[in-house]
């Protein structure tokens, strides 16, 4: 997490609609599809009803003679990607209404403190350090070619064993100085994702969200402090809806096992075997296939098994 996560932060208030025929895939439904895409065409009547009804809506699939058969994804990833474009719509119009809070703060008290400056990194920096549960932040490119620095606290805070995630813009991949913040922090422990194009700079440490007000043209940063449970729970939710869009950021300095037997597990998830039968093939128990696809995963910056697929495809393994 860098100092630039508490520089330039609108306030979103809800997240995407529930209803994102994409957004609504589990991870069976998910996994289906990479088996499907990977292993080829199935009978209908092998495949789960439940799990296909959501691939078959977002068209991702498609059933044909008794047969199904995934499709290819670039048309449903261009809705996804309008989707996106809806959510930072929203993201602005949020901004435009922290607008109408800090001036109707000067009025009432409504959950929302401003501070500036050597005062306002001060707050934040005291803030991080106050974490006690966990502190979940959206980073954005630095803007006007400000440097990136890890955030104050922030390691003490991981030597705690306080979760931190953070979403990257994927614009930060292209400094090599920011790169070595991100690995560092990465490091220590923090959990972190990328994504492009995150348009707005937040962090929830948590029941509190510092975020940032600063225009372009202001000479000084200028922090509004959000205590108010409605505002922070609607940006939680945003923070939830851009973690699960993004994608895991594996470190790639790690070298992976180049063995036969590391390459017949690969080639066995990929098309979608179970443990039991993946160590059936192996010759090797249950247990050790768990904690070998484990590692994988972790290795892999990987949570859960459709992410692992689709960054060993990534990585052209299969």
């Amino acid at each position: 997490m860098s100092r630039e996560s508490a520089a330039s932060v609108h306030v979103p208030r809800r997240s995407l609609p529930a209803d994102q025929a994409l957004l609504g895939l589990d991870d069976d439904a998910r996994a289906l599809y990479v088996r499907l895409a990977t292993a080829g065409r199935l009978p209908l009547a092998e495949v789960d009803d439940r799990v296909l009804e959501p691939l078959l809506r977002s068209s991702l699939v498609a059933r044909a003679e008794g047969m199904v058969e995934a499709r290819a994804p670039r048309g449903p990833l261009e809705a996804a990607a309008q989707s996106y474009t809806q959510l930072a719509a929203r993201i602005r119009e949020i901004g435009d209404e922290l607008t109408d809070v800090w001036n109707a703060s000067q009025r009432a008290d409504v959950g929302v403190d401003i501070s500036t400056g050597a005062i306002a990194l001060q707050e934040y920096a005291d803030l991080v350090g106050s974490a006690t549960n966990r502190i979940d932040a959206l980073t954005m490119a630095p803007r006007n070619d400000r440097p990136i620095a890890t955030a104050d606290g922030v390691f003490e805070v991981l030597a705690r064993g306080i979760e931190v995630r953070v979403v990257y813009d994927s614009r930060l991949l292209e400094s090599p100085e920011a790169i070595e913040v991100v690995e560092t922090c990465m490091a220590a422990g923090e959990q972190a994702r990328v994504f492009p194009g995150v348009p707005i700079n937040l962090v929830i440490v948590d029941d509190v969200v510092s975020a940032n007000v600063t225009s372009d043209a202001d000479e000084e940063v200028h922090v509004a402090n959000i205590r108010n449970r409605r505002l922070v729970a609607g940006l939680r939710s945003v923070f939830e809806s851009y973690w699960q869009l993004s994608m895991p950021l594996a470190d790639e300095r790690l070298v992976l096992d180049g063995s036969k037997e590391f390459r017949h597990l690969v080639r066995l998830l990929s098309i979608g075997l179970t443990d039991r039968s993946i160590a059936r093939e192996l010759g090797v128990s249950e247990r050790t296939v768990g904690r070998r696809v484990t590692r994988l995963q972790e290795l892999l910056g990987a949570d859960t098994r459709f992410q692992l697929g689709l960054q060993i495809a990534r990585h052209g393994w299969v």
